[in-house]
């Protein structure tokens, strides 16, 4: 017999695994300061590169420029206003990424907490029925016959034992 609560808990799992895409259940292995931090820090290394890839592109760029003015220019304020750039390129993309990981963080979180409540339903809808058919497993498992056999069997013999029951209590009247 199928059970309508059990099929539509998940029926709720499955379409938030389906349209999340796994984006929430990555989310879940982190806090939340801990995964702004972590991305702020893939963002502090790739934002790192990106800067000087463009500064070599941009001296190659103009190398025949930078070879004829080689004896001329101040190098310690060449260098001084690369690392001011490269500062305030930092900051920018640091600031972008808290805000962009925090909101994203922020989007998720109440599907992923509604995701965990199914399951903790499912999992105490599964320990709800582990406890009251533990007799059938139990018996099934020890005796190696078919379990739908020995459900009937169980069955017939609560059945038998209830009118039993139900006889003896009229006696005592």
């Amino acid at each position: 017999m199928v059970d309508n609560e059990k099929v539509k808990i998940m029926t709720r799992i499955a379409i938030y695994e389906k349209n999340e895409e796994h984006e929430g259940l990555v989310l879940s292995k982190y806090f939340r300061e801990d995964y702004v931090k972590y991305n702020m820090l893939k963002t502090l290394v790739t934002s790192t590169i990106c800067f000087w890839l463009f500064v070599a592109v941009s001296t190659l760029v103009d190398f025949e420029k930078h070879i004829t003015d080689f004896g001329k220019e101040d190098y310690i304020k060449l260098v001084g206003k690369v690392m001011m750039y490269y500062v305030i390129f930092l900051a920018v993309f640091e600031v972008l990424a808290f805000f962009a990981y925090s909101y994203r963080y922020a989007r998720v979180k109440p599907g992923l907490v509604e995701y965990n409540g199914n399951l903790r339903k499912l999992i105490e809808y599964y320990d709800k029925l582990e406890t009251t058919d533990t007799a059938i497993y139990k018996v099934s498992a020890s005796i190696g016959g078919d379990i739908d056999d020995l459900e009937m069997k169980l069955i017939e013999q609560k059945k038998k034992g209830e009118a039993d029951h139900g006889r003896a209590g009229e006696g005592k009247k």
